[in-house]
């Protein structure tokens, strides 16, 4: 803090320099020879400044009085000296736009004050000229040359002013030479600006004949001789000072000093220089922040109506620093702003709006408001275009609106907003005809060489390998293959701490990471499911971190809640995110709605189906979504009505019409499933094939509705489309072959069979259950009894706890000689006591069955009562069937027809239809 002690008289700062700088200057030279910048050690006086230079008016309220001025005459009541100031202000803020009115107002004054002489006349209209660019016209006015005709009489400040023009060349023919000239001549008289621009040159190698005085020197003496006159014009002349530090241009580089500096000004009254300082203590830039200070120097701007101070004063209710979090505060702050005409104020309200999300529809309609009138600026970024397109298509479908979305697209990626071209080039695709498809992959391939836009790369492989009219461009697609993600190494589903040193394992998370931190919640919640697998004693953490940073992002909170469903580690996390899911949907989030739905529909074990309840509540949940449901979640709806032996999913009329407009690949393929004739159905296929993603997943399920559909054709281009991806990695063998397999021909099934085997052979688990599933039919010409046996062992030896009993159900169905031949290998009785001691109730019902095998020893068949006493207690309900029946014929205890009855009551509850049945004959008996 600078100590505020002395007032000091208006001439103190001249008088105290002007002999100096003489003596210095007439006084002997030194030859200098440059090295670094100089270090200049030149700090405010200490005094008690008067607020000599608060500007009264904002600029807002100087272009309104100046635009509504008649120019018949001078504002009234407005002193010559406040003219001089806001005439300057007003050609700083833009010449070209009030030329004639400053040029005016200077004419009336030349007329009407007797002490405006010619001299200050030409200066005020040459830098009026100059200032708006208007060069031939300076020259045709004779100003320049009569300023240089009046000679030894000019003063040093107008010496120095001719010297600018010689050396700038823009009002004159430029003449270094004499511009040079000048400045010494303006130098030698002592004019400041003079001084410190020679010194300039000097300190930057530069040699000026007849100027040898140090440039350190020269600093200090001409930041001595600037301060000048205690008058309104100190401040431009002190934030020229604290510039000079700031920037390091010429010296060396001082932020304490430059922050000092912009406090004096604001001390004597500078608003400009009051944000500066502010703007020091908001960045630190090394300097030791104080919050007082910051607090004070930003009220003191924003009070002004400096716009850098407001939005700063905004942005701090915003955040909740140094004062109480009061976003409503903050709006206003921006929309005050934004009502002046500030284009930033406008976009902080945006931003703001966004980050609080479009709760209700008049959030919507003032959003889209704000998007109009940023839109309208003729400077407007392109954003605010993309946005307003993207929303229409929100509201109305990618198949309404078209010519409007297609005219806000064009202005955004006219002004080279990403988004913009990545969604005309869409746009554009969605049409089928060649033209356009020719022009979206301009687009696509301009967003990925020159723009980065990954995203885009998916549409331009779309582009290239899916809508081609003739086929697959595969030639065309190598130039960008490397850069498809599809073609990079995928996560394993298990990943160990060990792993995380792998480069391939190292660079796949990175691009893992990359994707979410870019708002993608599918992204987001993989991760929280790989790093809550290797910490889950942060498990919380992961999830709230996760959960924060997909607010605001479509989808994201959901996704990363429903990953960490799957995640998380005990019970009651379990419980807590499945709440918190359901109060999210409860809110009306419709992707957690769809979240909610497929949780249900997942939840049950492996041998059971969904109960009624479930599933009418999956159904309600979906239902609730509408049309812009996810078609995968319609599918498994569908196949889990089926599995509890009901007709398939019919949605409703009118929920057919909303994914008409607003569904995805895989609804539209369950409409065009669901129509009532063959029209409608191509309908919906036709519509689905317009917003169809060009990978695996997406042809697989295309080959097989078009196969089903009675469509070989569409399903072969699906297959040449899949070729043309030139799949390497194991998932991508298994995707391939299953639309091999849906092809059907026997030629198809081989080439389906080899795929799963390689794929297979890459250690890829799916493989696994589709090779075994394949066997398990006996499907004689690609039947491989080794393979067959090698299979079972390996999903019998990775089986965890809960798996173990569908790996030996596989075990159980297969040939006897591959039965035999793993029995052989394989204890299984070892590895069901391994899973019972885990906890698993199902395997101690197993491995109590494998106990009590007739003949077993006394200690296994007490073993063996062991074992199932601990699976019934766990509530496996046909260990407590055979339980009872234990205790009913003493088989390995004491028998108890009460125990034995107590068993089958709970048996029987818990849903064994056997233990049922024996209550009702019982009851009867």
């Amino acid at each position: 803090m600078m100590a505020r002690s002395r007032k000091v008289r208006p001439g103190f700062f001249r008088a105290m320099t002007a002999g100096l700088l003489s003596l210095v200057l007439f006084g002997g030279s030194a030859t200098v020879a440059r090295a670094e910048k100089p270090v200049v050690d030149f700090r405010p006086p200490d005094i008690q400044p008067a607020k000599v230079c608060a500007q009264r008016k904002s600029d807002d309220m100087l272009k309104l009085q100046w635009s509504s001025w008649d120019g018949e005459r001078l504002p009234p009541g407005i002193e010559y000296r406040d003219l001089d100031t806001e005439l300057a202000r007003l050609r700083n803020i833009d010449a070209v736009k009030y030329f004639d009115t400053i040029k005016n107002a200077y004419n009336l004054r030349a007329k009407v004050d007797p002490y405006y002489n010619r001299t200050a006349y030409l200066l005020d209209m040459i830098a009026l000229y100059v200032e708006a660019e208007r060069f031939a016209d300076l020259r045709a006015t004779g100003f320049v040359a009569e300023l240089e005709a009046i000679g030894p009489a000019a003063s040093a400040s107008t010496v120095n002013f001719l010297g600018d023009l010689y050396l700038e060349g823009r009002a004159v023919p430029q003449n270094e030479q004499r511009g040079l000239q000048r400045k010494l001549q303006a130098a030698y008289n002592g004019n400041p600006n003079a001084v410190l621009d020679l010194a300039e040159r000097t300190a930057k190698g530069q040699s000026v004949p007849g100027w040898d005085m140090p440039p350190k020197l020269a600093f200090t003496l001409g930041f001595s001789s600037l301060l000048g006159n205690l008058d309104n014009g100190i401040c431009d002349r002190v934030r020229r000072i604290a510039r000079a530090f700031e920037t390091g241009e010429a010296i060396a580089q001082d932020h304490a000093l430059a922050e000092e500096w912009y406090r004096f000004a604001a001390e004597l009254g500078d608003p400009e220089a009051a944000w500066k300082a502010a703007r020091y203590q908001l960045s630190g830039d090394g300097l030791e922040q104080d919050d007082t200070l910051l607090m004070r120097y930003l009220t003191q701007a924003y009070e002004a109506g400096i716009v850098p101070a407001r939005l700063a004063m905004g942005s701090l209710y915003e955040q909740g620093r140094l004062l109480t979090p009061d976003p409503v505060a903050a709006m206003r702050i921006y929309d005050e702003l934004a009502q002046d005409g500030s284009q930033e104020g406008l976009i902080a309200a945006i931003r703001l709006q966004e980050k609080q999300g479009l709760e209700t529809e008049e959030d919507k309609q003032k959003y889209r408001d704000r998007l109009v009138k940023l839109a309208r600026f003729p400077d407007a970024p392109g954003w605010p275009f993309s946005r307003l397109g993207t929303m229409l298509q929100e509201e109305n479908g990618i198949f309404a609106q078209e010519g409007a979305r297609e005219s806000l697209f064009q202005e955004a990626a006219r002004r080279d907003d990403p988004e913009g071209k990545l969604q005309l080039g869409r746009l554009y695709l969605q049409r089928g005809n060649e033209a356009d498809r020719q022009k979206a992959i301009a687009l696509f391939e301009d967003l990925v060489a020159k723009d980065g836009k990954s995203l885009a790369i998916d549409d331009l492989r779309n582009a290239l390998l899916c809508r081609a009219p003739d086929g697959p461009e595969a030639r065309r697609w190598e130039a960008w293959q490397a850069l498809d993600p599809d073609n990079l190494a995928e996560l394993p589903d298990h990943i160990d701490a060990e792993d995380l040193s792998k480069p391939e394992i190292a660079d796949a998370l990175a691009r893992l990471q990359a994707a979410a931190l870019g708002g993608s919640g599918q992204a987001a919640g993989r991760l929280t499911t790989i790093l809550s697998d290797l910490k889950p004693a942060l498990f919380r953490d992961i999830v709230a971190h996760w959960r924060t940073m997909m607010t605001g992002r479509a989808g994201g909170e959901a996704s990363v809640l429903q990953a960490a469903y799957s995640a998380a580690p005990d019970d009651d996390s379990r419980t807590e995110i499945f709440n918190a899911l359901k109060t999210l949907a409860d809110s009306g989030d419709p992707y957690a709605k769809t979240a909610l739905a497929e949780i249900y529909l997942a939840d049950v074990p492996a041998d059971a189906v969904v109960d009624d309840e479930t599933l009418e509540k999956a159904t309600a949940l979906i239902e609730a979504v509408g049309g812009s449901v996810k078609g995968s979640s319609l599918w498994r709806l569908d196949d889990a009505y089926r599995d509890a032996g009901k007709k398939k999913y019919q949605p409703s009329d009118a929920m057919l019409a909303e994914i008409a407009t607003v569904g995805d690949f895989e609804a539209m393929l369950f409409a065009a499933a669901r129509s009532p004739d063959e029209d409608t159905a191509t309908f919906y296929y036709n519509r689905a094939l317009t917003v169809m993603p060009c990978d695996l997943n997406a042809l697989a399920r295309k080959a097989r509705y078009a196969l089903d559909a009675g469509r070989p054709d569409e399903a072969l281009d699906a297959l040449d489309a899949a070729l043309a991806l030139s799949p390497e990695q194991a998932w991508q063998q298994v995707k391939l072959a299953d639309i091999y397999l849906a092809l059907g021909s026997i030629e198809d099934r081989k080439e389906a069979y080899d795929l799963y085997v390689a794929a297979f052979r890459q250690g890829y688990e799916p493989a696994v259950w589709r090779l075994l599933d394949w066997f398990s039919s006996s499907d004689g010409p690609f039947y491989d009894e080794a393979l067959h046996e090698e299979l079972l062992l390996h999903q019998l030896r990775n089986a965890g706890p809960a798996e173990l009993y569908s790996a030996v159900a596989k075990l159980r169905n297969a040939p006897k000689s591959v039965f035999d031949n793993i029995i052989a290998q394989f204890d299984l009785k070892e590895a069901y006591r391994g899973a019972a001691t885990s906890g698993e109730p199902v395997a101690m019902r197993e491995l109590s069955k494998l106990l009590l095998k007739e003949g077993s020893p006394p200690d296994e068949v007490q073993e063996a009562a062991k074992w199932l006493n601990s699976a019934a207690q766990a509530g496996d309900p046909e260990a407590m069937l055979m339980l009872a029946q234990s205790y009913a014929f003493g088989l390995g205890m004491d028998p108890s027809a009460e125990k034995a009855r107590q068993w089958l009551q709970a048996a029987a509850s818990a849903g064994d239809e056997t233990a049922g049945n024996l209550l009702s004959i019982m009851r009867v008996q």
